[in-house]
């Protein structure tokens, strides 16, 4: 199986790494995220209770995820 070419994007709202799908006829190039983002699990999992199993299935999925969340501005406490 062909390992397929990543493209890492720096604009804000799509900064990360993508696998190309496709490349179309025209030039286009048709990405896919290499991972799963953790904006994306913050989002279908906030406020959700978990049982000790799901916590710990969950607490595994977020450690796998790709950091897309902008960077805090607040200084580290002294």
């Amino acid at each position: 199986m062909a390992t397929r070419p990543i493209v890492t994007l720096r604009e804000p709202a799509y900064e990360g790494s993508y696998e190309v799908a496709e490349q179309r006829a025209d030039g286009s190039l048709v990405l896919e995220p290499t991972g799963e983002r953790l904006s994306d699990v913050i989002r279908e999992t906030e406020g959700k209770v978990f049982r000790d199993e799901e916590f710990v299935a969950h607490l595994e999925r977020v450690a796998a995820t790709v950091d897309d969340l902008p960077p805090d501005d607040e200084p580290a406490a002294a």
